[in-house]
Protein backbone atom coordinates (compact mmCIF):
# COMPACT_ATOMS: atom_id res chain seq x y z
CA UNK A 1 0.00 0.00 0.00
CA UNK A 2 1.23 3.45 -0.96
CA UNK A 3 2.19 5.58 2.04
CA UNK A 4 0.81 9.10 2.40
CA UNK A 5 3.60 11.63 2.98
CA UNK A 6 3.92 12.99 6.52
CA UNK A 7 3.29 16.59 5.39
CA UNK A 8 0.01 15.58 3.76
CA UNK A 9 -1.00 13.93 7.04
CA UNK A 10 -0.40 17.25 8.75
CA UNK A 11 -2.50 19.08 6.16
CA UNK A 12 -5.40 16.64 6.61
CA UNK A 13 -5.11 16.90 10.39
CA UNK A 14 -5.13 20.70 10.22
CA UNK A 15 -8.23 20.66 8.02
CA UNK A 16 -10.01 18.29 10.40
CA UNK A 17 -9.15 20.47 13.39
CA UNK A 18 -10.27 23.60 11.51
CA UNK A 19 -13.60 22.03 10.58
CA UNK A 20 -14.11 20.81 14.15
CA UNK A 21 -13.32 24.26 15.44
CA UNK A 22 -15.82 25.86 13.03
CA UNK A 23 -18.50 23.39 14.05
CA UNK A 24 -17.76 24.13 17.70
CA UNK A 25 -18.08 27.87 17.09
CA UNK A 26 -21.37 27.32 15.27
CA UNK A 27 -22.68 25.33 18.20
CA UNK A 28 -21.56 27.99 20.65
CA UNK A 29 -22.99 30.97 18.79
CA UNK A 30 -26.23 29.50 17.50
CA UNK A 31 -29.06 31.10 19.45
CA UNK A 32 -31.90 28.73 20.41
CA UNK A 33 -35.29 29.46 18.88
CA UNK A 34 -38.72 28.08 19.68
CA UNK A 35 -42.44 28.55 19.25
CA UNK A 36 -44.86 29.42 22.03
CA UNK A 37 -48.59 28.70 22.07
CA UNK A 38 -48.98 29.19 25.81
CA UNK A 39 -47.29 28.81 29.19
CA UNK A 40 -48.21 26.66 32.19
CA UNK A 41 -47.39 27.58 35.79
CA UNK A 42 -45.31 24.96 37.59
CA UNK A 43 -43.77 26.39 40.75
CA UNK A 44 -42.91 29.38 42.94
CA UNK A 45 -39.69 29.67 44.90
CA UNK A 46 -38.91 32.29 47.57
CA UNK A 47 -35.35 33.25 48.48
CA UNK A 48 -34.51 34.47 51.98
CA UNK A 49 -35.00 38.23 52.09
CA UNK A 50 -31.89 40.45 51.92
CA UNK A 51 -29.43 37.64 52.61
CA UNK A 52 -25.69 38.28 52.52
CA UNK A 53 -23.45 36.76 49.86
CA UNK A 54 -19.77 37.56 49.35
CA UNK A 55 -20.02 40.85 51.25
CA UNK A 56 -23.13 42.00 49.37
CA UNK A 57 -26.80 42.23 50.30
CA UNK A 58 -28.82 40.15 47.84
CA UNK A 59 -31.81 42.01 46.44
CA UNK A 60 -33.15 44.27 43.73
CA UNK A 61 -32.91 41.50 41.14
CA UNK A 62 -34.13 43.32 38.05
CA UNK A 63 -32.94 41.07 35.23
CA UNK A 64 -32.04 37.43 34.66
CA UNK A 65 -30.44 35.53 31.78
CA UNK A 66 -29.47 31.90 31.22
CA UNK A 67 -26.51 30.48 29.32
CA UNK A 68 -27.53 26.96 28.35
CA UNK A 69 -23.95 25.99 27.42
CA UNK A 70 -22.63 26.47 30.95
CA UNK A 71 -25.87 26.20 32.94
CA UNK A 72 -25.00 29.63 34.33
CA UNK A 73 -27.57 32.28 35.24
CA UNK A 74 -26.78 35.99 35.43
CA UNK A 75 -28.93 38.25 37.63
CA UNK A 76 -28.43 42.02 37.82
CA UNK A 77 -29.22 44.05 40.93
CA UNK A 78 -30.58 47.59 40.57
CA UNK A 79 -28.77 48.64 43.72
CA UNK A 80 -27.12 51.99 42.78
CA UNK A 81 -24.15 51.15 45.03
CA UNK A 82 -26.27 52.11 48.01
CA UNK A 83 -26.27 48.80 49.91
CA UNK A 84 -23.36 47.13 48.11
CA UNK A 85 -21.33 47.66 44.95
CA UNK A 86 -23.08 47.73 41.56
CA UNK A 87 -23.16 44.06 40.61
CA UNK A 88 -24.36 41.06 38.68
CA UNK A 89 -24.81 37.73 40.43
CA UNK A 90 -23.88 34.39 38.93
CA UNK A 91 -26.19 31.56 39.98
CA UNK A 92 -27.44 28.07 39.32
CA UNK A 93 -31.11 27.12 39.54
CA UNK A 94 -31.76 23.47 40.28
CA UNK A 95 -35.04 22.20 38.81
CA UNK A 96 -36.25 18.81 40.01
CA UNK A 97 -39.56 17.18 39.11
CA UNK A 98 -40.76 20.42 37.49
CA UNK A 99 -40.09 22.44 40.64
CA UNK A 100 -37.37 24.88 41.63
CA UNK A 101 -35.38 22.98 44.23
CA UNK A 102 -32.71 25.63 44.89
CA UNK A 103 -31.53 29.01 43.65
CA UNK A 104 -27.84 28.95 44.48
CA UNK A 105 -25.63 32.04 44.11
CA UNK A 106 -22.15 31.13 42.87
CA UNK A 107 -20.38 34.45 42.32
CA UNK A 108 -20.52 38.24 42.16
CA UNK A 109 -19.45 40.31 39.14
CA UNK A 110 -18.68 43.95 40.02
CA UNK A 111 -19.94 46.32 37.32
CA UNK A 112 -16.99 48.58 36.58
CA UNK A 113 -16.80 52.02 35.04
CA UNK A 114 -14.82 52.74 31.87
CA UNK A 115 -11.95 53.81 34.15
CA UNK A 116 -11.86 50.29 35.60
CA UNK A 117 -13.04 51.52 38.99
CA UNK A 118 -16.14 50.44 40.87
CA UNK A 119 -18.98 52.92 41.07
CA UNK A 120 -18.71 55.08 44.21
CA UNK A 121 -21.19 54.72 47.04
CA UNK A 122 -24.52 56.20 46.04
CA UNK A 123 -24.78 59.91 46.76
CA UNK A 124 -21.08 60.59 47.19
CA UNK A 125 -20.54 61.64 43.56
CA UNK A 126 -23.38 63.68 42.12
CA UNK A 127 -23.17 62.70 38.45
CA UNK A 128 -22.71 58.94 38.89
CA UNK A 129 -25.49 56.45 39.47
CA UNK A 130 -25.63 52.85 38.21
CA UNK A 131 -29.22 51.60 37.98
CA UNK A 132 -29.13 48.15 36.38
CA UNK A 133 -32.45 47.01 34.99
CA UNK A 134 -31.70 44.20 32.52
CA UNK A 135 -28.78 41.94 31.62
CA UNK A 136 -28.12 39.56 28.73
CA UNK A 137 -25.17 37.28 27.94
CA UNK A 138 -23.86 36.62 24.44
CA UNK A 139 -21.72 33.49 23.98
CA UNK A 140 -20.82 34.83 20.54
CA UNK A 141 -18.86 37.70 22.01
CA UNK A 142 -18.46 36.15 25.46
CA UNK A 143 -19.71 39.35 27.03
CA UNK A 144 -22.63 40.79 28.95
CA UNK A 145 -24.75 43.83 28.16
CA UNK A 146 -26.57 45.76 30.86
CA UNK A 147 -28.98 48.66 30.81
CA UNK A 148 -28.44 51.62 33.11
CA UNK A 149 -31.59 53.65 33.70
CA UNK A 150 -29.67 56.75 34.80
CA UNK A 151 -31.39 59.56 36.69
CA UNK A 152 -33.58 62.58 36.02
CA UNK A 153 -34.27 64.38 39.28
CA UNK A 154 -35.43 67.88 40.12
CA UNK A 155 -35.55 68.72 43.81
CA UNK A 156 -35.41 71.93 45.79
CA UNK A 157 -34.37 73.94 42.75
CA UNK A 158 -31.50 71.57 41.98
CA UNK A 159 -31.34 69.23 38.99
CA UNK A 160 -29.58 65.93 38.48
CA UNK A 161 -29.21 64.45 35.00
CA UNK A 162 -27.39 61.11 34.56
CA UNK A 163 -27.86 59.78 31.06
CA UNK A 164 -29.09 56.22 30.47
CA UNK A 165 -26.84 53.71 28.74
CA UNK A 166 -26.55 50.28 27.18
CA UNK A 167 -23.10 48.95 28.01
CA UNK A 168 -21.09 45.86 27.07
CA UNK A 169 -18.89 44.40 29.81
CA UNK A 170 -16.70 41.33 30.13
CA UNK A 171 -17.70 38.34 32.32
CA UNK A 172 -15.39 39.90 34.91
CA UNK A 173 -17.33 43.19 34.80
CA UNK A 174 -14.79 45.25 32.84
CA UNK A 175 -16.10 47.95 30.50
CA UNK A 176 -15.90 47.03 26.79
CA UNK A 177 -18.07 49.47 24.87
CA UNK A 178 -21.36 51.32 24.93
CA UNK A 179 -24.17 51.84 22.40
CA UNK A 180 -24.88 55.39 21.29
CA UNK A 181 -28.53 56.18 21.95
CA UNK A 182 -30.64 57.73 19.17
CA UNK A 183 -31.72 61.35 19.20
CA UNK A 184 -34.67 61.90 21.52
CA UNK A 185 -33.66 59.20 24.02
CA UNK A 186 -31.55 61.34 26.34
CA UNK A 187 -32.76 63.01 29.53
CA UNK A 188 -33.43 66.73 29.29
CA UNK A 189 -34.54 69.42 31.73
CA UNK A 190 -37.77 69.93 29.78
CA UNK A 191 -40.61 67.55 28.97
CA UNK A 192 -38.78 65.97 26.05
CA UNK A 193 -37.04 62.61 25.95
CA UNK A 194 -37.58 59.78 28.42
CA UNK A 195 -39.36 60.02 31.75
CA UNK A 196 -37.64 59.31 35.06
CA UNK A 197 -37.42 55.57 35.85
CA UNK A 198 -39.00 54.72 32.48
CA UNK A 199 -36.04 53.73 30.34
CA UNK A 200 -34.60 50.46 29.04
CA UNK A 201 -36.16 47.95 31.43
CA UNK A 202 -36.05 45.21 28.78
CA UNK A 203 -33.24 43.72 26.67
CA UNK A 204 -33.04 40.62 24.49
CA UNK A 205 -30.80 39.21 21.79
CA UNK A 206 -32.16 37.72 18.57
CA UNK A 207 -30.93 36.36 15.22
CA UNK A 208 -27.94 34.45 16.62
CA UNK A 209 -26.97 37.39 18.84
CA UNK A 210 -26.60 39.72 15.84
CA UNK A 211 -29.63 41.79 16.88
CA UNK A 212 -30.39 43.45 20.20
CA UNK A 213 -33.86 44.68 21.16
CA UNK A 214 -34.32 47.23 23.95
CA UNK A 215 -37.72 48.28 25.30
CA UNK A 216 -38.71 51.55 26.97
CA UNK A 217 -40.83 51.03 30.04
CA UNK A 218 -43.07 54.06 29.37
CA UNK A 219 -43.65 56.51 26.51
CA UNK A 220 -41.22 59.30 25.71
CA UNK A 221 -42.62 62.72 26.55
CA UNK A 222 -42.92 63.48 22.83
CA UNK A 223 -44.89 60.27 22.31
CA UNK A 224 -47.77 61.21 24.59
CA UNK A 225 -49.16 60.45 28.03
CA UNK A 226 -48.21 57.43 30.12
CA UNK A 227 -50.78 54.70 30.90
CA UNK A 228 -53.56 55.67 33.32
CA UNK A 229 -56.68 54.12 34.77
CA UNK A 230 -59.27 54.04 31.95
CA UNK A 231 -56.65 55.31 29.48
CA UNK A 232 -55.30 52.66 27.11
CA UNK A 233 -53.72 54.88 24.43
CA UNK A 234 -50.20 55.09 25.90
CA UNK A 235 -47.60 54.04 23.33
CA UNK A 236 -43.98 53.24 24.11
CA UNK A 237 -41.15 51.99 21.89
CA UNK A 238 -39.13 48.83 21.28
CA UNK A 239 -35.78 49.60 19.64
CA UNK A 240 -33.78 47.31 17.37
CA UNK A 241 -29.97 47.56 17.25
CA UNK A 242 -27.44 45.91 14.96
CA UNK A 243 -24.90 44.50 17.42
CA UNK A 244 -21.88 44.65 15.10
CA UNK A 245 -22.30 48.33 14.19
CA UNK A 246 -24.10 49.26 17.43
CA UNK A 247 -26.53 51.30 15.32
CA UNK A 248 -30.25 51.71 15.90
CA UNK A 249 -31.95 50.25 12.82
CA UNK A 250 -35.56 50.00 13.95
CA UNK A 251 -38.15 51.39 16.33
CA UNK A 252 -41.56 49.84 16.88
CA UNK A 253 -44.63 51.28 18.57
CA UNK A 254 -46.09 49.24 21.43
CA UNK A 255 -49.52 50.07 22.85
CA UNK A 256 -49.62 49.63 26.64
CA UNK A 257 -52.67 48.45 28.56
CA UNK A 258 -54.45 50.92 30.79
CA UNK A 259 -53.64 50.91 34.49
CA UNK A 260 -55.85 47.99 35.63
CA UNK A 261 -57.03 49.59 38.89
CA UNK A 262 -57.75 53.10 40.10
CA UNK A 263 -54.98 54.39 42.41
CA UNK A 264 -55.98 56.09 45.64
CA UNK A 265 -53.55 58.92 44.85
CA UNK A 266 -52.82 60.18 41.36
CA UNK A 267 -49.80 62.15 42.56
CA UNK A 268 -48.01 59.00 43.72
CA UNK A 269 -46.02 56.50 41.65
CA UNK A 270 -48.57 54.68 39.50
CA UNK A 271 -47.43 52.83 36.42
CA UNK A 272 -48.03 50.32 33.69
CA UNK A 273 -45.09 49.69 31.40
CA UNK A 274 -42.85 47.12 29.75
CA UNK A 275 -40.82 45.40 32.46
CA UNK A 276 -38.88 42.92 30.27
CA UNK A 277 -38.77 41.42 26.78
CA UNK A 278 -37.50 38.06 25.53
CA UNK A 279 -36.96 36.84 21.96
CA UNK A 280 -38.70 33.61 21.01
CA UNK A 281 -37.14 33.59 17.55
CA UNK A 282 -35.76 36.08 15.03
CA UNK A 283 -38.99 38.09 14.77
CA UNK A 284 -41.19 37.21 17.77
CA UNK A 285 -40.91 38.67 21.26
CA UNK A 286 -42.46 38.01 24.64
CA UNK A 287 -43.37 41.31 26.30
CA UNK A 288 -44.01 41.52 30.05
CA UNK A 289 -46.21 44.42 31.18
CA UNK A 290 -46.02 45.29 34.87
CA UNK A 291 -48.52 47.61 36.57
CA UNK A 292 -48.72 49.00 40.08
CA UNK A 293 -51.13 51.47 41.67
CA UNK A 294 -51.04 53.19 45.05
CA UNK A 295 -53.41 51.69 47.60
CA UNK A 296 -53.68 48.14 46.22
CA UNK A 297 -51.79 46.18 48.86
CA UNK A 298 -48.46 46.41 47.04
CA UNK A 299 -49.82 43.97 44.49
CA UNK A 300 -48.29 44.05 41.01
CA UNK A 301 -50.37 43.28 37.93
CA UNK A 302 -48.40 41.21 35.42
CA UNK A 303 -49.47 40.31 31.91
CA UNK A 304 -47.37 38.48 29.35
CA UNK A 305 -47.93 39.29 25.68
CA UNK A 306 -46.48 38.06 22.40
CA UNK A 307 -45.72 40.33 19.42
CA UNK A 308 -44.57 39.49 15.90
CA UNK A 309 -42.30 42.01 14.19
CA UNK A 310 -42.78 40.50 10.74
CA UNK A 311 -44.37 43.18 8.60
CA UNK A 312 -44.42 45.65 11.49
CA UNK A 313 -44.15 49.36 10.78
CA UNK A 314 -40.65 50.74 11.43
CA UNK A 315 -41.21 54.06 13.20
CA UNK A 316 -37.55 55.06 13.39
CA UNK A 317 -38.19 58.34 11.54
CA UNK A 318 -41.29 59.20 13.58
CA UNK A 319 -40.00 61.68 16.16
CA UNK A 320 -43.35 62.18 17.92
CA UNK A 321 -46.15 59.65 18.25
CA UNK A 322 -48.25 62.46 19.69
CA UNK A 323 -47.98 64.47 16.48
CA UNK A 324 -47.88 61.53 14.04
CA UNK A 325 -49.89 58.55 15.35
CA UNK A 326 -47.98 55.32 14.65
CA UNK A 327 -49.12 51.84 13.71
CA UNK A 328 -48.60 49.81 16.92
CA UNK A 329 -47.54 46.19 17.03
CA UNK A 330 -50.32 43.63 17.28
CA UNK A 331 -50.08 41.87 20.61
CA UNK A 332 -51.55 38.59 21.85
CA UNK A 333 -52.20 37.92 25.54
CA UNK A 334 -50.32 34.80 26.57
CA UNK A 335 -50.80 34.79 30.35
CA UNK A 336 -52.41 36.92 33.04
CA UNK A 337 -50.66 36.43 36.38
CA UNK A 338 -53.84 37.44 38.22
CA UNK A 339 -55.05 33.93 37.42
CA UNK A 340 -52.56 32.53 39.94
CA UNK A 341 -53.65 32.06 43.53
CA UNK A 342 -50.52 33.61 45.03
CA UNK A 343 -48.98 36.97 45.83
CA UNK A 344 -47.66 38.74 42.73
CA UNK A 345 -44.79 41.08 43.48
CA UNK A 346 -42.53 43.34 41.42
CA UNK A 347 -41.71 41.11 38.43
CA UNK A 348 -38.77 42.43 36.41
CA UNK A 349 -36.68 39.54 35.00
CA UNK A 350 -37.49 36.83 32.45
CA UNK A 351 -35.44 34.15 30.71
CA UNK A 352 -35.76 30.76 29.10
CA UNK A 353 -34.23 28.08 31.31
CA UNK A 354 -33.24 24.47 30.61
CA UNK A 355 -35.47 21.97 28.85
CA UNK A 356 -37.89 20.09 31.07
CA UNK A 357 -38.02 16.27 31.16
CA UNK A 358 -40.78 16.24 28.50
CA UNK A 359 -38.60 18.26 26.13
CA UNK A 360 -40.51 21.51 26.55
CA UNK A 361 -38.61 24.67 27.40
CA UNK A 362 -38.82 26.25 30.82
CA UNK A 363 -39.48 29.94 31.41
CA UNK A 364 -38.22 31.59 34.61
CA UNK A 365 -39.23 34.94 36.13
CA UNK A 366 -37.55 36.82 38.97
CA UNK A 367 -38.76 39.63 41.23
CA UNK A 368 -37.11 42.87 42.29
CA UNK A 369 -37.83 43.10 46.01
CA UNK A 370 -36.57 46.72 46.24
CA UNK A 371 -34.65 45.68 49.40
CA UNK A 372 -37.96 46.17 51.22
CA UNK A 373 -39.00 44.21 54.30
CA UNK A 374 -42.60 43.96 53.10
CA UNK A 375 -41.68 42.44 49.71
CA UNK A 376 -40.52 38.95 48.76
CA UNK A 377 -37.75 37.65 46.49
CA UNK A 378 -39.76 35.37 44.23
CA UNK A 379 -38.85 33.11 41.31
CA UNK A 380 -41.57 31.58 39.13
CA UNK A 381 -41.18 28.52 36.90
CA UNK A 382 -43.35 27.93 33.85
CA UNK A 383 -43.52 25.27 31.15
CA UNK A 384 -43.56 26.58 27.58
CA UNK A 385 -46.19 24.94 25.41
CA UNK A 386 -44.85 24.80 21.80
Amino acid sequence: MKKIPYKIHLVYLSLILLLASCCSVMRVTKQPETTVSGIKFLDEYIMPLNQNFQNTIVGGLSGIDYDARSGQYYMISDDPSQFSMARIYKATIDIKENKIDTVRLTGVIPILQESGQQYPKYGTVKNLKPDGESVRYSPKGKRLIWSNEGERLFKNGDSLIIQPSLTFISPAGKFIDTISLPKGFHFTKVDYGPRKNALFEGLTYAEDYKTLYASLEEPLYQDGHEALFEYDKAITRILKFDVASKKNIGQYAYNLDELPVNPVSESDWNINGISEILAINAHTLLVMERAWAKGHDDHSFIRLYMVDLNGAENEIDNTSFFEIPPKPLKKKLLFNFDSLDTHIDNFEGMTFGPDLPNGHKSLIFCVDNNFAKIQVQQFFLFEVMP
